[in-house]
């Protein structure tokens, strides 16, 4: 049995045994369980699922994908979820267990993922596997990178993110235009000074006019919080040269004077 790929669901499976073994071998000690998201017919899942048993959980959205790994000889027990990832309610379902999420992300939702990862309140003590190359690049990159955005800021005011690899093409069935890369980010959150809405309130306003300087983007969140002091050099910069650090006293600042 095969399943077919399925354009809507952005599926491109990879076909590549020894890349989905690295990618597997990414995972680390520490967390109670871990997530695979998308498995499709189970590449990277046989590794996963060889080493950690049942630790494991897939989560697969394409009801002919649950069907083949439902049949898989090696996958007998294997705990799957059906259903759509962004719309669980995955506090429910694992609590404050520390997991770990890993997959070969579809491209279509790959960064509604990374806001389920920061926002969700899930204890993800580590997130890795494989975007679109320009996503991954993004996720990781450090301030005054062309690539450093909004992403990048609110992943890493809790996560240390590094570039793993870039996948070609033709490794996935069918291929995809664009090349793919993988990172690997491990949680180093300590307990924080401010509340993450405000840090995103800050991020987004700042890189939604990112060839601005800092001071003409952030005009109209200044009009309304007054207490935003932007010190001279940090006025004359771009979003995009602001560290995380930075981004993160901003929100330390508005937090602490609003309450």
């Amino acid at each position: 049995m095969k399943v077919r790929a399925k354009k809507h669901l952005g599926q491109h499976f990879l076909k590549e045994v020894s890349i989905a073994e690295d990618i597997a071998n990414l995972v680390a000690d520490g967390a109670d369980e871990i997530i695979e998201i998308g498995p499709g017919m189970g590449v990277m899942t046989r590794f996963l699922y060889e080493k950690w048993g049942d630790k494991l959980t897939v989560v697969e959205i394409d009801s002919e994908s649950v069907a083949y790994l439902k049949q898989a000889d090696w996958a007998q027990g294997l705990r799957i979820v059906e259903g759509d990832f962004l719309r669980l309610d995955v506090k429910s379902i694992w609590g404050d267990k520390k997991v770990c999420i890993i997959g070969n992300y579809p491209y279509n939702i790959s960064t509604q993922i990374v806001f389920v990862v920061v926002e969700s309140g899930l204890n993800v003590v580590q997130f890795c596997g494989m975007f679109q190359k320009e996503v991954a690049e993004r996720l990781v990159a450090g301030h005054g990178n062309k690539d450093y955005g909004i992403t990048s800021v609110l992943l890493q005011a809790n996560f240390s993110g590094r570039y793993c690899f870039t996948v070609g093409e033709l490794a996935f069935d069918p291929p995809p235009r664009v090349k793919s890369g993988v990172i690997d980010c491990k949680f180093i959150g300590a307990e924080k000074e401010y509340e993450y809405k405000f840090l995103k309130m800050v991020v987004k306003a700042a890189f939604s006019q990112r060839r601005k300087t800092l001071w003409n983007a952030l005009k109209t969140l200044m009009a309304s919080k007054p207490e935003i002091e932007l010190t001279e050099e940090q006025k004359k910069k771009r979003a995009e040269e602001l560290s995380v650090e930075e981004f993160e006293d901003l929100a330390k600042i508005i937090s602490n004077t609003t309450h």
